[in-house]
């Protein structure tokens, strides 16, 4: 068996990662919370199972959205789409700031109701897939292995929702003076 010092040492340099992508999945910080939590209590029971020298990110990040989709089978609504309220603005209290300052960086892109609102538009499956690609910018055959599909499903949905959101976005980075920048 593996002690707790292992498992700290290996899993929680990645609470920040799990935290963002769990507030991804469900769009409110006290969800998000409990569902890292979870995540957490699951991942430390299953520690003897985790190889070491894998990819510990992805593992628990495939925790987490099995912890999701149990939660959602719980609550009778597997299937239904779930609307982001608003991304935080501040890292949560319960986190070390050190470990937010890239983090910080991405959630100041996201404070424009107009990219919110794009981004809740999204089916939740290509919204989750746009959050690990493109703002955890992890590598598609990672996400593929953490949603449990192949890599050309991450493909597609990615480039789906990155179409959707270019269209959806286009009259507002007029507004914004990307005019002569932005192709149509």
């Amino acid at each position: 068996m593996t002690d707790s010092s292992d498992f700290e040492k290996t899993a929680m340099p990645y609470l920040d990662n799990v935290f963002r992508t769990a507030f991804a999945l469900c769009g409110r910080r006290d969800e998000a919370e409990d569902l890292v939590q979870a995540t957490f209590l699951k991942a430390l029971g299953q520690f003897g199972s985790f190889r070491p020298g894998t990819n510990c990110r992805a593992w628990l990040l495939r925790i987490l959205r099995n912890s999701w989709i149990d939660r959602l089978r719980h609550r009778k609504v597997v299937g239904t789409e779930l609307q982001i309220d608003r991304l935080p603005v501040e890292a949560p209290e319960s986190v070390e700031e050190a470990h937010w300052t890239n983090a910080q960086d991405i959630l100041e892109n996201f404070a424009d109701e107009q990219i919110i609102e794009a981004l809740n538009e999204l089916p939740e499956a290509q919204r989750l897939v746009v959050f690990l690609v493109d703002v955890e910018e992890m590598p598609l055959e990672e996400v593929a292995e953490i949603l449990d599909v192949a890599v050309g499903t991450v493909k597609s949905r990615a480039s789906r929702a990155r179409a959707k959101l270019k269209v959806r976005l286009m009259a507002h980075a007029a507004d914004l003076g990307f005019d002569g920048r932005v192709k149509r």
